[in-house]
């Protein structure tokens, strides 16, 4: 009873926080009372065991990508002695390499005929994929036509034992007619830039129309080389 009238003449601030205390400690003996008096065990029984031992096994005996389709397996192909990874990432001309090793091709002595192939039959020469046989098609559409297969050395990376498969039969370029074309439709060509396409409009204006690109000869942006190798698509 001594206790009680003492806790009356205590400060309201401090009544407050006896009162919070053992209302703290009423919860927490409540709480031990809920949840520890079912006399349940946290360890595994043996049936537990043998439980998680038999879907460890399971997951073992699944196939693999049922579980994981996202993790690579790392293979290793070897392809014109050069080693790629799967898993690794390869630029679209490496995988074009390594991928055309797999395709259908031709045997050696045989030939495609490089002007009049599309990317179907090019696809058939060792060494060409899909990423090279477009670029096959469109460079020979920005030429007009080849003239050599050399000229496939112009595309970057193309696969030099591949031309050993291609052959040219009658080449017909198509023809640029020089004195009647824009600067801007001349530059279009792979062989003239925009200083070659200038310098082909300044001499008309100045001298009239070119009878032989030997007319250009002077310039210096139109050296002996580069005559030779635009000749088979000019006309005049």
């Amino acid at each position: 009873m001594g206790f009680i009238k003492e806790f009356f003449y205590l400060r309201k601030s401090d009544r407050k926080v006896i009162l919070t205390l053992l209302g703290v400690i009423v919860i927490a003996l409540g709480v031990i009372f809920l949840t520890g008096g079912d006399g349940e065990s946290n360890e595994l029984t043996p049936a537990d065991s043998l439980q998680k031992e038999t879907r460890r096994d399971t997951f073992q005996h699944r196939p693999y990508r049922e579980y994981n389709k996202t993790v690579y397996v790392r293979t290793k192909v070897v392809y014109r002695d050069t080693t790629y990874r799967r898993g690794k990432a390869l630029s679209e001309a490496e995988y074009d390499s390594v991928k055309a090793h797999y395709q259908v091709k031709i045997k050696a002595g045989e030939h495609v005929v490089l002007n009049t192939a599309d990317t179907t039959a090019l696809k058939t020469v060792p060494g060409i994929g899909a990423y090279y046989a477009r670029k096959v098609v469109e460079y020979g559409e920005r030429l007009g036509g080849y003239v050599s297969v050399d000229q496939l050395d112009e595309i970057e990376g193309f696969p030099l034992d591949a031309k050993d498969y291609l052959t040219i039969v009658d080449a017909t370029p198509r023809k640029l007619q020089v004195n009647n074309l824009t600067l801007n439709e001349l530059r279009r060509h792979p062989y003239l830039n925009f200083y070659r396409a200038k310098a082909i409009t300044d001499y008309r204006r100045l001298h009239g129309p070119l009878k032989s690109l030997q007319d250009l000869r002077l310039s210096k942006d139109f050296p002996p080389e580069v005559i030779k190798r635009l000749e088979p698509y000019v006309d005049f």
